[in-house]
């Protein structure tokens, strides 16, 4: 039977300390939204390698609550690395709650597996009940080996949305339902979406603003925070739904609290030295720093503008393929040789250790990526909402 244990972020008093942890470790992709998700969005790790990741943030005495599979692909589209993890955390540390979220496709037939693990929730992503406003917001869905055309397609994952919704419900799980919302696509539909999966017995609802890719003026807008409000209340005629993401505690998709503030004022930040004037940043989304440093297909370059000196994209780097132990860091250090600094969600570290052999410093933390990059150049915080720590 699923954990009877609560989701932290449903109980007011617990939201502001309960940090959680996703483990990339879904590598296939099943679907691809039209608007604000990264063409790459990054490799995903072996299970090992994320529960060893794991063990060392809960070793540097880092509070979690909770441990989440979510990405980068689809975890139920081939789940054996999947179960894989989610046994090896509940084995190690049965102390802390699990959770998975999937879009739906292929995912009933696991609902009674995930049960015996004991989840606290599962969340499935939905976005429309309607097969043409499916369409609209996505770009492919491929259930399978093969893209199929998108009308057949929508149809097939709001139905099987459906029976994911049902068999994880029948299973004993806690169902939570995350719906993107685009102004202009999807936010006149948030009513439907409410009262479709409430009949299929979800248990609440969570509406999460869309956020815009960066520096894309095609982009649909997000919905303000007074249309959002607006949206929860006349969902909540429904549904219970869920508080606002961002009173629901800290996300730290493995990246460490409680470290240095990224200032000019701490002494053991890197500086630009020589011809080392650039610092490599792992995002998939161009906005923030987002990336285990494992997972990292290429690097975003940040260094100073020729014009003017200030701290600005200059352009990417591909980092070498994953494997070859060593040899892999080694490759990274030679592709970097006009870098003082790689920030990254999070580093194992051994790697942190040979990087900085080569003159690399390699700081994790979880940050807005031009307020942390202005502060490594000297400019100060900015936007550099979180805390990145210095290894």
């Amino acid at each position: 039977m699923s954990d009877a244990r609560p989701h932290p972020c449903f109980a007011a008093d617990a939201r502001a300390s309960a940090g959680r942890i996703h483990l990339p470790v879904a590598a296939k992709h099943t679907i691809r939204r039209r608007f604000g998700e990264p063409e790459t969005p990054g490799r995903a790790l072996s299970p090992k390698d994320v529960v060893q990741w794991l063990d060392r943030v809960l070793a540097e005495g880092t509070s979690i609550a909770m441990v989440g599979v979510s990405g980068p692909g689809e975890p139920l589209a081939e789940p054996g690395p999947t179960f894989e993890a989610l046994r090896a955390v509940r084995e190690k540390h049965p102390e802390l709650a699990l959770t998975l979220a999937t879009n739906g496709l292929s995912a009933a037939q696991h609902a009674a597996g995930l049960a015996e693990l004991g989840l606290s929730h599962v969340t499935v992503l939905v976005d429309a009940v309607d097969p043409l406003i499916v369409e609209q917001l996505y770009a492919w869905i491929r259930p399978g080996t093969r893209t199929l055309p998108l009308p057949e397609a929508a149809r097939l994952l709001v139905d099987e949305q459906a029976r994911t919704i049902r068999a994880f419900r029948e299973a004993g799980h806690f169902v939570k339902v995350n719906m993107t919302v685009i102004a202009g696509i999807n936010e006149e539909h948030v009513a439907d979406v409410a009262s479709v999966v409430a009949t299929l017995g979800a248990d609440m609802l969570a509406l999460v603003p869309f956020h815009p890719a960066c520096c894309d003026p095609a982009a649909p807008k997000a919905p303000d925070a007074a249309r959002m409000e607006e949206l929860r209340r006349e969902a909540k005629r429904y549904i219970a739904i869920m508080p606002a993401f961002d009173s629901c505690g800290q996300s730290i998709v493995g990246l460490e609290r409680g470290g240095l503030d990224l200032s000019p004022a701490d002494a053991a930040l890197p500086r630009p030295l020589g011809a080392r004037i650039n610092v490599a940043v792992a995002s998939a989304n161009g906005l923030d720093v987002d990336l285990h440093l494992g997972q990292a297909i290429r690097f975003l370059i940040f260094g100073p503008r020729e014009s003017d000196g200030l701290p600005s994209l200059l352009g990417s780097r591909e980092a070498p393929e994953p494997g070859g132990g060593d040899t892999r860091w080694e490759a990274l250090a030679e592709s970097l040789p006009d870098c003082f600094a790689i920030l990254a969600a999070s580093a194992g570290a051994h790697p942190r250790e040979l990087l900085a052999a080569h003159g690399l410093t390699v700081l994790t933390g979880e940050a807005q990526i031009q307020g942390a990059v202005d502060a490594l150049f000297g400019g100060g915080k900015k936007q550099c909402k979180k805390r990145v720590k210095a290894n």
